[in-house]
């Protein structure tokens, strides 16, 4: 394929920045419209595009190759298997789906149509995580040891509302899909063991806000997730995504937003550190270079027939794992994984849990 022809599907925050992508800085790729939601229709006149009715309209355009779909997590399935029985390629903004069922169902209709499905997780393309994954590579700390992963934000931080709501799958799953896909993608291993505590501690409107969770991998890699979103301001200093990853002979420490500091060969040293974004909205900086990068892999996936680097079986690993915390924390008890599955629900302790019971 010389050129992917490509949709946006939503016109919030996250789709601006896909249409950005697409429009300056991809190759290989045209822009041919863009549907959902309110501001769908000034964001396609701003960038001098179609704007298409609805999904619908879109889905039976046979000028559209692929979809990138940036909709909330509760429509996505829905989205995802219209958009495979129609034969188009798709770029889903994360989290994959609001349960592991759903994820299922997408993966099985991509499959079936033979188009690709990816799942944007741009933690992996930023600059900071980027070079800590290539450290770990590249053997200067060894095997992977443990992580400690921390999430810590002051009460009202995410202005995104709509993500914490429990029809979306609330804010365990909105930021967990994240950083489970880290923890796997750094180790370079899948989960088998998970214990967690999921609570909040005030009455904000909100479930779900905080939790301590412990996993364990397959070849004996733990890993500690705190996450908080009630800490009193101001906050320990840079906590917002700080990742220490212990290693046989090495350690790293990697503040997404901050600097990448390694210890090895007896001393610390600084990697790298990310630059301030400053000027124009949209400019080519460390914050747009995580999202043009995961759209320009997909395009090149699609143009090339190779598989994408981050996959529906990605996604579903790291819903599974926000599944599997909340199940932890429900009954008290350490949850195997991968979850046994059934047509109900998901198998756990002996009963059906139905999927409706299980937040996120």
């Amino acid at each position: 394929m010389e050129s992917v022809n490509i949709g946006v599907v939503g016109s919030g925050e996250m789709a601006r920045l896909y249409v950005e992508s697409i429009v300056k800085y991809n190759e290989g790729v045209r822009l041919v419209g863009i549907t959902g939601g309110t501001r769908a229709a000034k964001l396609a006149s701003d960038r001098g595009v179609e704007h298409v009715a609805d999904l619908d309209t879109m889905l039976n355009r046979a000028d559209i190759d692929a979809l990138v779909i940036a909709t909330p997590h509760q429509v996505h399935a829905e989205q995802v298997i219209a958009a495979a029985e129609h034969g188009k390629h798709v770029l889903l903004e994360k989290p994959m789906a609001t349960n592991v069922p759903d994820c299922d169902a997408m993966i099985d209709a991509c499959n079936r149509a033979g188009v690709t499905l990816a799942i944007i997780k741009t933690l992996r393309y930023s600059g900071v995580f980027g070079r800590a994954k290539k450290l770990i590579d590249d053997g200067r700390i060894g095997e992977v040891r443990m992580i400690q992963e921390t999430s810590l934000f002051p009460a009202g931080h995410s202005a995104k509302k709509w993500a914490t709501e429990p029809e979306s799958g609330g804010v365990l799953l909105d930021r967990g899909c994240h950083i489970f896909d880290g923890l796997r993608w750094l180790i370079g291993d899948e989960a088998v063991r998970l214990f967690a505590r999921v609570t909040t501690y005030e009455t904000m409107g909100y479930e779900n806000l905080n939790a301590m969770i412990q996993v364990e991998f397959s070849r004996g890699a733990l890993a500690q997730v705190w996450m908080g979103h009630e800490v009193p301001e101001p906050i320990f200093p840079g906590s917002g995504y700080l990742w220490r990853i212990w290693g046989e002979h090495g350690l790293i420490e990697a503040n997404n937003h901050g600097k990448l500091m390694l210890s090895a060969d007896g001393k610390w040293e600084e990697i790298w550190e990310m630059p301030p974004s400053g000027g124009a909205e949209f400019e080519p900086g460390p914050l747009m270079e995580r999202h043009y990068r995961q759209t320009q892999e997909f395009v090149d996936a699609v143009r090339f027939g190779r598989p994408p680097t981050v996959s529906g079986e990605d996604g579903r690993a790291a819903v599974e794992m926000v599944q599997a915390t909340h199940l932890s924390s429900m009954s008290g008890s350490a949850v195997n994984l991968p979850l046994p599955r059934t047509k109900g629900g998901l198998q756990f302790d002996g009963a059906t849990v139905p999927r409706e019971k299980i937040p996120g």
